[in-house]
């Protein structure tokens, strides 16, 4: 399934900058050069998901992050999940379902002036998941939490839709 699920006017985001956002379903990737960071549903055949929080922006979410420099998307998918989780996917774990693109409103911020786009990829490791511990210091406490767990942790962020319909699927 492959489409535009919202559009969402004027999100003012954790750095207080602004911006106008798509949440786009679909299994297709986003081109590579426009994707400034990725993000990863990671579940586990028991039917739980991984949630890591976030200090700096002060909210849950999936594991995720900003692309370093030389890095493919995929690569950076696989990292931030290492660094925020422990967790060590392959490549071919990783399922492209969906992406943010993001419109900046407000100058400044973290965000690319330019916009860009937001990777979602979905995977699921076998058996009942794992341990998990964050390596990087700006993520604390990752955890294995049901779909009605994760949605009282993360359900009122802008995008939370994007995210459930991934968990629906699941």
């Amino acid at each position: 399934m492959s489409g535009l699920l919202a559009r969402l006017e004027a999100v003012e985001l954790a750095d207080a900058s602004v911006a106008h956002i798509e949440l786009w379903l679909s299994d297709q990737p986003v081109e590579e050069e426009s994707v400034f960071a990725a993000m990863v549903v990671v579940g586990d055949a028991a039917g739980r998901f991984v949630a890591v929080y976030s200090p700096r922006r002060e909210e849950w979410g999936s594991p995720g992050g900003w692309r370093e420099r030389g890095e493919s998307v995929v690569e950076c998918a696989l990292r931030e999940v290492a660094e925020e989780t422990g967790l060590r996917l392959a490549p071919g774990e990783l399922r492209p379902v969906g992406f943010e693109r993001f419109e900046p409103v407000s100058a400044g911020g973290r965000w690319p002036a330019q916009g860009g786009a937001l990777q979602l990829f979905r995977a699921v490791v076998a058996g009942a998941g794992g341990d998990l511990h964050a390596s990087e210091s700006d993520a604390v406490a990752p955890a294995w939490v049901t779909a009605d767990q994760f949605a009282a942790l993360a359900g009122g962020r802008f995008w939370w839709p994007l995210v459930a319909h991934v968990l629906q699927g699941a």
